[in-house]
Formats: structure tokens, C-alpha cells, sequence
């Protein structure tokens, strides 16, 4: 009953935002944040700046983020080549080849209808790519999965920037994982169709710091720690930026546990 009625207030909260008519603040809804849950849910959003309908699709991912707090976490992939991507017109460019080659490996194309997400790397209905309506659903759906293991971050900055992360399984796992390591940039100022030049671009994919599918860890028993070093380009704010990590599956690339850290200013 908790989780419907959760569900039906953030529609209803979503509604709001989107209506054309302003409503009175005191008539608005607010989304009480649910308990913390043991597994937190990677929702990548796939967008791009000449997306007419994106900046909705962020609204959804924003208020998950204010309900569901660190249980859940939100990285927008801007593909590069896509229609809706191209041509970048911005000094602080979005795009990236990686994330064009995600959203390939999960169906998707230079043609592909935007705004749509991945949750948690995992099928619905025959296909990973949803729409924004059915993120809520999915997301809740997922963190409602006890977690295999839990991932612990820790980021220092003595002479230079580093991660370092502890992963520990829950119990003896009986398949092959990986550990993907990513640097995402919030508060990025930068252009957005139907919402001028100055458009706020938050959790934006920037590079992966180990590798594409990140670093296979092999079946877990115990603890393991990996340690990090990255750079961060001038372009960059190292202050907005957060490093994701993320645990999957080896072979099916579901994702098992996600978590974050950030460097400076919280996203939001």
C-alpha cells in the first residue's frame, strides 16, 4: 500500500510540473521520501539537447532522485551521431561515442525516439529501453530486490583524485561480475530545445575510468577493494562532478548494486 500510494504521488507531484497552468504552492503535493532501501537502482536516461520532450523526462528522474535519495541513481547518456544530439552547439559539448555505444547494446540507434531509459540493465517486456512513464514503476519494482552485495565509496583528493571502492557480497555469489567505474557532471549550463540557451543539465555522463564494461571482479566470497586514480579536464567542474559505481552482472550486464560519490556539490 506504501508503494502505490508512493507511486500515486509522484504521478500526481509529475502532473504538476508539467501542467500549463502555475499552480499555488499551497496546493502542491510533496513526496515524502520512502525508508532507504539495501539496493539502489541505476536509471541511465538516454537524451539529448535537441530533444523537445527530454526536459520531462528529467523532471521524472529528478523527483525519483528527491523520493528515493540515494537509492537511486540517475546518469544521462547524451549519444553521439544521434539525431538529437547532433550537432553539438556547445562548448561544454554533452555527447559521448561511449554512450552512443550503450545505447546500441540496448537496442537502440542514431534514430532512436527520445527521451527513453535503461533500469537497472534489464529487460521489460522484451526490451531494455522504456519510456519515461514506466520508470517509476520499474524503479520501485527493482529496489524492492534484496542486493547481492553493497558497494562503498570513498573519494579523497591528495595529490590528485582518487576513488576507492569496496565491494561486499551479501553471500557467495554464483555468477561473474564487474565493477564499472563512471565520472558524471552536474549544473551544466548549456542549450535545450523548448528551453532556451540557459537549460540546467544534471548527471551527465562524461567517461568511463576503467573500462566500457568496467573491471571483472569473477565470482565473489569476500570483500574486494579497487582503488582509482582519474583526471578531471579543464572543461569539466570538478566540484559538480560525482563518480558512479556500478556492479553487473559479467555475463548479462544487469546491473547487481549501484552507488555514488560525489566530489563537491550534491546534484540536483
Amino acid at each position: 500500500m506504501k508503494i502505490k500510494s508512493f507511486i500515486f504521488a509522484i504521478f500526481a507531484t509529475l502532473a504538476l510540473f508539467v501542467a500549463c497552468d502555475v499552480i499555488p504552492e499551497e496546493d502542491r503535493l510533496e513526496v515524502v521520501p520512502l525508508e532507504p532501501s539495501e539496493r539502489n537502482v541505476l536509471l541511465l536516461e538516454f537524451t539529448g539537447w535537441k530533444c523537445v520532450n527530454c526536459p520531462s523526462a528529467a523532471v521524472v528522474a529528478h523527483t525519483l532522485v528527491e523520493a528515493l535519495g540515494e537509492n537511486i541513481v540517475v546518469v544521462a547518456m547524451h549519444p553521439e551521431g544521434h539525431g538529437f544530439t547532433t550537432p553539438e552547439n556547445s562548448v561544454n559539448a554533452l555527447s559521448t561515442t561511449d554512450a552512443m555505444e550503450y545505447l546500441k547494446f540496448y537496442g537502440g540507434s542514431s534514430t532512436t525516439a527520445f527521451p527513453t531509459g535503461v533500469v537497472n540493465g534489464v529487460k521489460f517486456d522484451g526490451e531494455y529501453l522504456q519510456g519515461k512513464d514506466e520508470w517509476i514503476a520499474q524503479v520501485m519494482e527493482q529496489r524492492a530486490i534484496a542486493p547481492d552485495c553493497f558497494i562503498d565509496l570513498n573519494y579523497s583528493k591528495d595529490g590528485g583524485h582518487k576513488v576507492v571502492a569496496t565491494v561486499t557480497p551479501d553471500t557467495t555469489m554464483d555468477y561473474n561480475v564487474s565493477l564499472q567505474m563512471w565520472l558524471v557532471e552536474n549544473n551544466i549550463v548549456a542549450p535545450q530545445a523548448s528551453q532556451g540557451n540557459n537549460y540546467v543539465h544534471q548527471h551527465v555522463f562524461r567517461k568511463a575510468l576503467n573500462s566500457f564494461w568496467g573491471d571483472e571482479l569473477g565470482i565473489l566470497s569476500a570483500e574486494i577493494t579497487k582503488e582509482y586514480s582519474f583526471e578531471i579536464e579543464s572543461r569539466y567542474v570538478a566540484d559538480n562532478c560525482a563518480v558512479v559505481a556500478v556492479l553487473i552482472n559479467t555475463d548479462t550486464k544487469e546491473v547487481i548494486q549501484a552507488s555514488q560519490v560525489a566530489l563537491g556539490n550534491v546534484a540536483h
